[in-house]
């Protein structure tokens, strides 16, 4: 039977008078399918009593008694006992295989050895329609009404708190989703449940999956958190991405986040905010692959092993003089083809299209467009390198808002 088969169901004493109707159902979670242990009953006189279930005779067309209500004593309700309509209905669960939150519609109960359990949670149409008492007319209009269980051992509580339901397997099954997925069902579930599952994740996962939530909701999600979490997702999260997200924050609670970050990762994100939103500054990467202008390729290889780790694509690699300069850039490609004695500054482009750092960010997006780049460097006062702007940042710019941030990371980590 499903549980909506005892919604509202009327309740007899043993002498048939009807004392009043079901109002929820308790289980114990001790086991793998939690067992009825009593039934709550609005009673005529508008009590709410619990009553043991080795006290109930029948749960058929209607509930009866053994005992008459006026001689049970009540259930006493356990820290592990779970309310089936008021703590599991109509709550959310994570489906991992489909990629999104799914409605608990109803609940199936079985008979075992003299106990009833409840063995799964029917997620689909099946549960709304049975519950609607519409199960009857769909077969004649072809509607697929089929049930959708998720067994009840798959189904866990974000700490015992069964009003918020996941999967068990979430953990485990969720780090292998794209964190595009994973944020999509970040963007859904509530705020506690959402950083549940990025506190489940490693540093650099949860960061990955960071950047992919709504901007709204990465603020929600910063604020809310831990202030040391908080701080190490921001570390590892690209350092254009961050700084949006701290310049969404209010002024106290990024000063306190930048505080607690690494001083490196801090300080570049002060020189990001310090430029203005729109411009070229304000949406560049200070990741990026450089070596100096005295290298040979084979010497540039063995250097791009140590940085490719650190930086958001390495399709291009820009040349730097001793100060700081922009004096060249070479493709990873020309390096591979190479002789590995041959000197860079010996074959790299030295007619450099770049981008002040001032430069309105319009501005750059068509730049990147024209000249087909995947990336475009962006320098203060015509020389001195400062940061990228990628291929995805420019379709950031030209996207509606509703969209920024939701273009894959064709050159991310």
């Amino acid at each position: 039977m499903y549980l909506s088969d005892l919604i509202k169901k009327p309740v007899f004493n043993p002498s048939g008078e009807k004392i009043g109707k079901l109002k929820d159902v308790i289980v114990s979670s001790e086991t793998t399918y939690p067992i009825i242990k009593a039934i709550s009953v609005n009673t005529s006189g508008k009590i709410v009593k619990n009553i043991p279930w080795s006290h109930i005779k029948d749960i058929g067309k209607n509930i009866t008694l053994k005992t008459s209500i006026n001689d049970i004593g009540e259930y006493k309700s356990l820290k592990n006992d779970i309310k089936l309509i008021n703590d599991i209905l109509d709550r959310q669960v994570v489906d991992i295989e489909d990629k999104k939150i799914r409605r608990v519609n109803d609940l199936k109960i079985s008979a075992t050895n003299g106990y009833y359990h409840v063995i799964g949670v029917d997620i689909g149409i099946h549960g709304i329609l049975k519950r609607l008492s519409l199960n009857r007319i769909v077969k004649p209009l072809g509607i697929d009404s089929r049930e959708d269980l998720i067994s009840w051992k798959d189904i866990d509580a974000l700490h015992s708190d069964y009003s918020k339901l996941k999967l068990k397997v979430s953990k485990q099954k969720i780090k292998k989703l794209h964190p595009a997925d994973i944020a999509d069902i970040v963007d859904q579930l509530g705020l506690n449940e959402s950083i549940t599952i990025l506190n489940s994740l490693d540093d650099e996962a949860a960061a990955d999956t960071l950047e992919e939530v709504s901007p709204e909701r990465q603020v929600i999600l910063l604020e809310g958190m831990e202030s040391q979490r908080a701080a190490e997702l921001l570390d590892e999260m690209s350092p254009d991405d961050a700084a949006d997200l701290l310049a969404d924050l209010p002024d106290e609670k990024a000063e306190e986040l930048l505080d607690l970050m690494e001083p490196e990762e801090s300080e570049d994100l002060r020189k990001l905010l310090e430029y203005p939103e729109n411009t070229a500054g304000g949406v560049m990467t200070t990741e990026f692959a450089f070596v100096k202008e005295d290298l040979t390729a084979g010497q540039v290889l063995e250097s791009l092993r140590e940085v490719a780790k650190d930086v958001e694509t390495i399709y291009y690699i820009y040349v730097l003089s001793k100060t700081g300069e922009l004096v060249g850039v070479v493709s990873l490609r020309e390096i591979l083809l190479s002789d590995h004695d041959m000197k860079l500054a010996d074959f790299m482009q030295t007619d450099i299209i770049k981008v002040d750092v001032m430069e309105d960010q319009h501005e750059v997006a068509q730049k990147i467009a024209k000249y087909n780049l995947i990336a475009l460097p962006v320098v203060e006062k015509e020389k001195k390198m400062r940061g990228i702007i990628t291929v995805d940042d420019a379709i950031d710019i030209v996207l509606p808002t509703a969209w920024k941030k939701r273009v894959p990371r064709m050159f991310g980590r």
